[in-house]
């Protein structure tokens, strides 16, 4: 009886353990898609670019990522581009939203707000 005890206890610490890693597991995906969008939006207009990431969004990550929310203040979430054209550099700025979950019962909100710059690179060789 003890063994099942213990088993039950095992299978819940890795439930729960699961359930906290998972915005942080998503938001390493939803950065690194950050990422290669702003590299993308070197050399492709800040309209194309966001219609990318939202495609590549509902791929890769299945849809778990509203990227048009509006923040908790009222302003838009979502992906904004800052591309200065001279010398060809994107600041991409991404705000999302996600919840923790434990047993369907909402836990924790969390605002992720995640920023990368990109600078067109030519060949390196």
């Amino acid at each position: 009886m003890a063994k099942v005890i213990q088993a039950v206890i095992a299978v819940l610490v890795l439930y729960i353990g699961w359930c906290v890693a998972q915005p942080f597991i998503l938001k390493y995906k939803v950065t690194k898609a950050v990422e290669n969008i702003a590299q993308y939006a070197t050399i492709h207009s800040e309209e194309e670019s966001i219609r990318e990431f939202d495609n590549r969004v509902k791929q890769d990550l299945g849809g778990k990522v509203d990227t048009t929310k509006t923040m908790k203040d009222g302003t838009r979430g979502g992906l904004h581009l800052d591309k200065d054209e001279d010398t060809k550099q994107v600041k991409a700025t991404f705000v999302y939203f996600d919840e923790m979950k434990i047993f369907g019962q909402k836990v924790k909100d969390f605002e992720f707000k995640i920023f990368k710059e990109a600078a067109q690179v030519d060949k390196m060789f």
